[in-house]
């Protein structure tokens, strides 16, 4: 298979790009120095460049935490390129080739914070709210042409981004409010993303909340 990934340079990014590597698929992953993807021209250039892909993985992400109050435009700007408009415009290229193979598997990585609200993530929450939007299109318009589109919403993970917004007693809080008193993996988020593409043949259009069962059970 070929493999379209964003984001694959560290954390989840990096562990989805291993698990299909370890499987000898070909992965094409940019780098930020190749493709800068708050530059939505740019994107667009750059997809005309490569060949066609069987699976598309729009992991890259940014949560800049800040109160609504002092969100600007360029910090709203940001978050919306980067998690939504990129991946819109990157699904917008390949799926008439898609379509035209009758095969097509696409993941958008999303957030628990699609379904809830936390403090200093309006222009997150927002734009990954938006992603899930495109989820649900893709899945109603391309379903039919055997093109599966999901988006997986990972809760607290132990990542570089989850550390540098959340502080220790922050994170020994959250981690009482998950029922099996851990962060998540980055391998755990990599094996699902594996499944919906390589092995799923009929789950489409859903958001699959991956997080331990803190949705289920927190209070905030």
């Amino acid at each position: 298979m070929q493999i379209l990934l964003t984001g694959g340079s560290r954390g989840i990014g990096e562990a989805i790009k291993n698990v299909f590597e370890n499987h000898k698929h070909n992965i094409i992953s940019p780098t930020r120095q190749e493709l800068d993807l708050c530059n939505v021209e740019q994107v667009e250039e750059y997809v005309k460049t490569l060949p066609d892909v069987d699976i598309i993985i729009n992991n890259a992400g940014v949560n800049d935490l800040k109160n609504i109050e002092l969100e600007g435009y360029d910090s709203i700007r940001k978050a919306f390129n980067i998690n939504y408009l990129t991946p819109f415009f990157i699904c917008k290229h390949f799926l008439p080739k898609m379509k035209s193979k009758n095969y097509g598997r696409i993941v958008n990585i999303g957030s628990i914070w699609v379904d809830f609200a936390k403090e200093k993530r309006s222009s997150y929450s927002a734009s990954k709210n938006a992603l899930h939007s495109l989820t649900k299109s893709i899945a109603a318009e391309y379903g039919h042409y055997n093109i599966l589109c999901n988006t997986v919403s990972p809760g607290y993970i132990l990542t570089e981004l989850t550390l540098k917004n959340n502080s220790e007693k922050d994170l020994e809080n959250i981690i009482k409010q998950i029922p099996q008193n851990r962060l998540g993996s980055v391998d755990e988020i990599a094996d699902l993303v594996y499944f919906l593409t390589i092995k799923n043949t009929y789950i489409n259009g859903q958001n699959i909340r991956i997080d331990g069962g803190y949705s289920s059970t927190a209070k905030s």
